[in-house]
């Protein structure tokens, strides 16, 4: 069971990469961001059990990837009805900018503080060097090599690489499923 889709959770994703750009001085290549956001996911995942905006992974060419930021972040053209788009643009030379402040409200002081040490730890890296740290499979091992397409990356799958206990697992989804039936009643 994957239910991360289903509670995407864009006001956190639109938060956290907003919080990143301040960090970086109001901007920062597209591919960075996603790749911090990725680094933010996989350690709330091993720290607390539990991603923070409930994103889809994949294994792109280029690594791992929040697939459903991604989408918002490489739009060229602001679309309405995004919250992302509201607040952060994509330019053509693919660096994401501050538009307008999100704040970070719905952020709690334990993923501010996981932010800012995944910032501080990644702050001098390239785009390609955080590339290249995806495709090593003993910082990465979850990337699997798609070939022109994309694979998705299951939470559990990811919680077992990361030598969680299969109980932890069956708890994990088992709290996953549950979230996801309480997200579908609020609709």
């Amino acid at each position: 069971m994957d239910k991360a889709h289903s509670m995407y959770n864009e006001v956190k994703a639109t938060q956290l990469a907003s919080l990143l750009l301040k960090f970086n001085g109001g901007s920062m290549d597209l591919l960075k961001c996603i790749k911090l956001l990725y680094a933010i996911e996989k350690e709330a995942l091993n720290q607390w059990l539990r991603p923070v905006i409930y994103d889809e992974l994949y294994s792109l060419p280029h690594g791992q990837v929040v697939s459903q930021t991604l989408d918002r972040a490489e739009y060229r053209d602001r679309p309405p009805k995004t919250y992302w788009n509201k607040y952060l643009v994509t330019k053509p030379n693919n660096t994401i900018h501050i538009y307008e402040d999100c704040g970070i409200d719905e952020l709690s002081k334990a993923e501010i503080v996981l932010t800012k040490e995944i910032y501080e730890k990644n702050k001098q890296k390239t785009p390609e060097q955080l590339m290249n740290d995806h495709h090593n499979p003993i910082l990465t091992p979850e990337w699997k090599n798609p070939g022109h397409s994309r694979i998705k990356t299951k939470y559990s799958d990811l919680l077992a690489l990361l030598n969680k206990t299969q109980e932890q697992i069956e708890e994990f989804e088992a709290d996953l499923k549950e979230l996801a039936n309480l997200e579908a009643l609020t609709r």
